[in-house]
């Protein structure tokens, strides 16, 4: 099955890549008709009907005999967006003909003309700016598509699809709408069908996700009932999407135009609402999500509202930062819990295999460049040699950014532990150990609980605890079952695994245990730690869970080093009685 899900995430993802990146740094000349209609409403591209039209003179139509007056119609998908009132200047030049059927003086006659080729005064100015801001772009797009293969990869849920699928549509898809007109009909209908589920669904995926996050699914209540209502338009969106990319000769209306609108201010009702509902905690871990939700719906109204192109322009850049707020919420807020499958160093892996496909990007377009430009390969291999040597700098920056703003406070907890761990052979008594054990992991790594049990009798005892009240911790008998998956397995255990009794009496407590640690003395188990979740209601990450187990070894050699002393002392006591005899 994870086979399968990776197959379809990626490709999927691969697909929207393929789609979309390359028209961005694709120099399009403008299709200039000299065709005009009124437009079905904000953003249309269709010619719904027929459409009576105004005609420059002396423009390739007006050649072809079309005039101002006549009534149009049997436009095929791509000629209606060449036609288009609203992205006519937008649309590529394919050097094709544009057929279609014209009424004039109440007879019908078919026509074709090839439009005439108008150059931009700036490659893609129109749209992005410049090349370096439609690769700013295409990056941003790049990562959140990134993470979000990834969460639906280590965790998948209702949520972290949710998250992927709005991560896909959440594309900068206005330069895909210009290029691939001149695609061939059949694939152009079909690219159109994913452009259009890509600028109709998006806005109920993003109230979708804002209705779960950050549980895996929407929870019994007003948050479930709404999740249905939403998913059941959502699909009817999609069906209406297909209609609108494939159906010219239908007058559809501005039903997605309406639904978006409205979904867009139920996505901001939705994110209000819940901020009010929630404690306190909750409110200051689902901030920054809020933030970048209701950012992402307010940007993309203005986007597509205001009339103007600068304003348009604007807003379409600024879409960026949506993105980024949401992964900064993801990774160092944890939204989604993926500290128990991303470490620190899978972490760096992925943060510097983008920073060298980055600097390849760069390395190759600076060659292709001087290649042009035929300047000396001596200059060539300067510069790959300079990126060489930025590449060495960058791992220590990518190193030192990635602890500053996800890992900073767990490198210094990790770092404590280490040196705590190196001071336990020394210890003298056990009650340092165990609070060394206890104490320390709950005040350095922010635990909701710890707590050391020792063997008394038939029975594993709490003998110190943190975060639970040690005089109600309940003890477990040598036949319960964490010991013994303890005693079979000799590593850590995830507490979520055993049967739920087990966690039972700790969430009357307050809170249950997440993980159990051994500690082994030989084949004895001497002692073992539970330890709770984060306070902030993530799971322990597997550099953390690795830390725990190093800590518990060294106290293991503590608590012989301990016992061993105890022995040798009674034995010199022993010794020194015996010698007046």
């Amino acid at each position: 099955m994870s086979a399968v899900r990776a197959i379809v995430v990626i490709g999927i993802s691969s697909l929207c890549l393929l789609v979309y990146g390359p028209p961005m740094f694709t120099a399009i000349g403008w299709a200039y008709t000299g065709v005009h209609y009124p437009g079905t409403g904000r953003g249309s591209t269709r010619v719904a009907g027929n459409i009576v039209v105004t005609v420059d003179a002396r423009s390739p139509a007006y050649r072809a005999g079309l005039r101002t007056g006549d009534v149009i119609a049997c436009l095929s998908v791509a000629d209606a967006e060449v036609l288009s009132p609203q992205y006519a200047h937008l649309v590529a030049y394919a050097g094709q003909p544009v057929r279609l059927c014209a009424e004039h003086n109440g007879a019908w006659r078919s026509l074709s003309f090839v439009p005439q080729r108008m150059e931009r005064a700036h490659r893609m100015a129109s749209l992005y700016g410049s090349p370096a801001m439609a690769a700013l772009r295409l990056f941003v797009y790049v990562v959140f598509l990134f993470v979000g293969c990834a969460l639906v990869m280590v965790r998948p849920s209702p949520m972290t699809w949710l998250l992927w699928v709005f991560c896909a549509l959440n594309a900068p898809s206005a330069a895909a709408n210009a290029v691939l007109v001149v695609a061939p009909p059949a694939s152009y209908a079909l690219l159109r069908v994913v452009l259009s589920i890509e600028s109709d669904a998006s806005s109920a995926v993003l109230a979708l996700f804002a209705l779960v996050v950050p549980q895996n699914s929407a929870p019994p209540g007003w948050r479930r009932i709404a999740f249905r209502i939403i998913a059941a338009c959502a699909l009817a969106i999609v069906g209406y999407a297909v209609c609108e990319a494939l159906l010219t000769s239908v007058e559809l209306g501005s039903i997605g135009e309406w639904l978006d609108e409205a979904f867009a201010v139920v996505t901001v009702a939705i994110v209000a609402a819940r901020l009010a509902t929630m404690e306190r905690e909750e409110r200051a871990r689902f901030g920054w999500a809020a933030f970048a939700i209701v950012y992402g719906v307010v940007v993309n109204d203005v986007r597509n509202v205001v009339p103007s192109s600068e304003i348009s322009t604007i807003a379409g850049l600024l879409t960026v930062v949506m993105p980024l707020a949401l992964m900064y919420a993801i990774l160092r807020r944890h939204v989604i819990d993926v500290r128990f499958v991303i470490s620190r160093g899978v972490v760096y892996a992925a943060v510097t295999t983008l920073v060298i496909g980055l600097i390849g990007v760069v390395d190759w377009a600076t060659s292709t460049y001087l290649h042009e430009a035929r300047a000396a390969l001596a200059l060539d291999a300067a510069v790959t040699i300079a990126l060489g040597f930025l590449l060495h700098r960058t791992y220590g920056w990518v190193e030192s950014a990635v602890d500053f703003l996800l890992f900073r406070h767990k490198h210094e907890a990790g770092a404590y532990l280490q040196r705590l761990a190196r001071t336990l052979p020394f210890a003298e008594h056990a009650k340092a150990v165990d609070r060394a054990l206890v104490h320390d992991p709950y005040e350095k790594l922010d635990l909701t609980a710890a707590a050391l049990f020792r063997p008394q009798g038939s029975r594993y005892v709490a003998s110190l605890a943190e975060g639970w009240p040690t005089h109600a911790v309940p003890a477990f008998e040598r036949d319960d079952d964490i010991v013994r998956f303890l005693l079979a397995e000799r590593t850590h255990l995830f507490v979520g695994d055993l049967r739920a009794y087990v966690a039972q009496p700790f969430r009357e407590l307050g809170g249950a245990p997440a993980l159990a640690v051994p500690i082994f003395a030989r084949s004895r188990l001497i002692a073992f730690a539970l330890y709770g979740m984060h306070r902030d209601g993530t799971q322990l990450d597997p550099d953390e869970i690795a830390l725990l187990e190093r800590l518990c070894e060294a106290a293991a050699q503590a608590y012989v080093s301990i016992e061993l002393m105890r022995y040798e002392a009674t034995g010199a006591a022993a010794v020194a009685a015996m010698e007046p005899l």
